[in-house]
């Protein structure tokens, strides 16, 4: 069996205020609500039921989930998993609109749930969300202490190819079956989910965002700027709870796997080098502080 992820599916955040939180998510990104059930708040850009829920809680990353290949590879994880002695959390759906999944906790502590596809049973077309309107949700990023088993798992147990690496295998970006440069990338630290992505259309998208967020008296936390691994323009804000999120167009796309070669990006020049930036501008103090626990 090759790949066992096709995508991003979404991600499952408490907040102490899920209303004020999923305001901002739709006030700057531009994503809408879905459905209210008590204090938890689906929210989605496109066709899917929900790509991002807010539940009542007290600021941490519930679940990272990915959209398996099929039924039957959701059964293949969990075999693997088990072979491998990791934490399994549930195998039931964490919410509704989907049939199957398992949770689990990676080396190094974050949360991930691979689970069926998500009901695409919602308008692409809406009204409301102040924001651009991304295409989707894109990828994660959440830091371990251990990057290697990390990445180990991701390839081992998740089926899932390494795009990019920094030169002292710390970083590392690995993709799914869809073919973008990454659904899940990594950094070293103590583990936290420190940003989830969207995928919008263009540079005026972006500017948008930052126009959004003035209006409400806040500020990007970092960029615009390019990064070398994915070669995708991206801004970041964040949210009420300090996860940041990040905005993002143009990244790259692999369309065949035996002609592909990661890169191992030299990272002598740290964080202001061109493999995090190829514009120059290194990360801010907020962008680095950023980030949320995950809830065990």
């Amino acid at each position: 069996m090759g790949y066992l992820v096709r995508q991003m599916g979404h991600v499952v955040i408490s907040s102490p205020d899920p209303k004020a939180a999923a305001e901002k998510l739709m006030d700057c990104a531009g994503l809408r609500i879905t459905e209210e059930d008590g204090d938890t708040i689906y929210l989605s850009s496109n066709n899917r039921h929900h790509e991002v829920t807010y539940v009542k809680g007290k600021g941490e990353a519930i679940a990272m989930g990915l959209e398996a290949v099929s039924p039957d590879a959701i059964d293949e994880v969990y075999r693997r998993a088990k072979s491998d002695g990791l934490e399994i959390l549930s195998d039931k759906p964490i919410g509704p609109h989907y049939d199957k999944a398992i949770r689990l906790v990676a080396p190094g502590g974050a949360v991930i749930e691979v689970h069926t596809p998500i009901a695409r049973n919602q308008s692409r077309m809406y009204i409301g969300g102040g924001g651009p309107r991304p295409t989707r949700i894109e990828h994660f990023n959440s830091f371990s202490e251990d990057t290697a088993a990390y990445g180990e798992f991701c390839e081992k147990v998740l089926g899932m190819k390494l795009s990019d690496k920094t030169a002292d295998d710390g970083l590392r970006w690995y993709r799914a079956q869809d073919g973008f440069h990454h659904t899940i990338a990594m950094g070293t630290g103590p583990t936290k989910l420190h940003h989830y992505a969207f995928d919008q259309r263009s540079m005026q998208d972006l500017q948008r965002i930052a126009d959004n967020l003035a209006i409400r008296d806040d500020a990007l936390v970092w960029g615009p700027g390019r990064h070398g691994a994915g070669e995708n323009i991206y801004t970041y804000f964040a949210d009420p709870m300090g996860c940041i999120i990040e905005n993002s167009i143009e990244l790259a796309h692999i369309d065949n796997d035996a002609t592909y070669e990661p890169k191992a990006w030299d990272i002598s020049e740290g964080l202001a080098g061109r493999w995090l930036n190829l514009w120059g501008t290194p990360p801010t103090e907020r962008f680095l502080a950023g980030g949320i626990p995950f809830a065990h």
